[in-house]
């Protein structure tokens, strides 16, 4: 019999990693579609483009296993029903316990990662994809000729004439990005190399609205880090940024972002048992009527309705959760409700 749990859990395992690998990758296909723009940038290769939006795979994981668990369950409890195979078992003495137990240790394994995938993996892969996505939108390639060089929020260089090998004479720069302060920059000289732009030979003038103090400096060297003046506008990080211990961190004044936070933690503690929902629905429906050899594609089609219809209520609680954190009791209500209840079946079959 331990040869037999072995089979069907190994068969489960099986199918469930096709089905992922499967519906994961038509699924990434659709969502890498928004990022074909960064193939217009002449420094991003195929590789990098692909080592970019693969960091997307890692949350569209989490979202399609549950659902190929469920027909993987499916799928192989379908076949032992439709070839007789359980016929014999039965009359060999297997009770529906037994095949129910490969399913449970399925269940605990997929779960288990879909914990640790919410915790560490996701949040990690969003952070990297953010930090090449930042950096493949804000390389700083001045323009070829005079005339403004880098403009962003208050922050602007022009140039009187381009010397070549991104080289420019008579630089005129204002950062306006402090609006108590005001800074001009003259320079005879300057240069963009690996984003930041060196001055030379120039003065600097800073206007002091607060204070009312201007102050007049000349200088033979002044460096600005372009990229960090584009990281200042750069957002903080973002909810699905950030581990599931962090989502839980006070943010004073920042109402709006905290509960975003807490609606994420939420919904990464209610979504992993989706997985055991799901394959314990595709247990019970296929072994309905289990020692008969009768075609069962209705059942099919019945859980992939239901399972569709019920993950999308999820998320779409889980959505609505962010603006109003009352809809995560509705979530929860929803998990326990569904897990009592088909624990209820399978005792009533005496399966446990």
């Amino acid at each position: 019999m331990r040869s037999l749990s072995s089979i069907i859990f190994w068969r489960i395992l099986r199918t469930t990693v096709y089905a992922t690998v499967s519906l994961t990758f038509c699924a990434w296909l659709v969502q890498s579609s928004r990022y074909l723009w960064v193939l217009n940038d002449s420094s991003v290769t195929f590789l990098r483009f692909f080592k970019f939006i693969l960091y997307l795979s890692i949350d569209i994981i989490a979202v399609i296993l549950p659902i190929s668990l469920a027909i993987s369950a499916a799928f192989v409890y379908q076949r032992f029903c439709e070839s007789n195979q359980l016929v014999a078992l039965q009359g060999a003495g297997c009770s529906p316990r037994r095949m129910l137990i490969p399913l449970i240790h399925m269940i605990i394994l997929a779960i288990g990662y879909l914990y640790i995938s919410h915790a560490y993996i996701s949040p990690q892969a969003w952070k990297e994809f953010r930090s090449l996505e930042f950096q493949i939108r804000n390389t700083i390639e001045p323009p070829p000729k005079a005339g403004t060089i880098f403009s962003h929020n208050g922050f602007l260089v022009y140039a009187q004439k381009y010397l070549g090998n991104l080289s420019f004479a008579n630089i005129f720069l204002i950062d306006a990005r402090n609006p108590g302060k005001m800074c001009h920059h003259f320079a005879r000289e300057g240069m963009v190399k690996n984003n930041v732009l060196v001055l030379t030979d120039g003065e600097r003038v800073e206007v002091d609205f607060v204070g009312r103090q201007n102050s007049v400096m000349t200088f033979q060297s002044y460096n600005y880090n372009l990229r960090e003046i584009l990281k200042e506008e750069q957002k903080s990080a973002q909810p699905n940024e950030k581990r599931i211990e962090e989502l839980l961190l006070d943010n004073p004044g920042e109402e709006e972002k905290k509960k975003e936070n807490l609606a994420l933690f939420h919904q990464k503690i209610t979504s992993p048992p989706l997985a055991g929902i799901f394959a314990l629905w595709a247990f019970l429906l296929i072994f309905l009527a289990p020692y008969r050899r009768k075609p069962s594609s209705w059942r099919m089609i019945i859980l992939m309705s239901g399972v569709t219809t019920f993950q999308g209520c999820y998320f779409w609680i889980a959505n609505a959760a962010a603006k109003n954190l009352e809809y995560v009791k509705l979530n929860y209500l929803l998990v326990m409700i569904s897990l009592i209840i088909l624990v209820a079946q399978i005792a009533k079959k005496r399966i446990l």
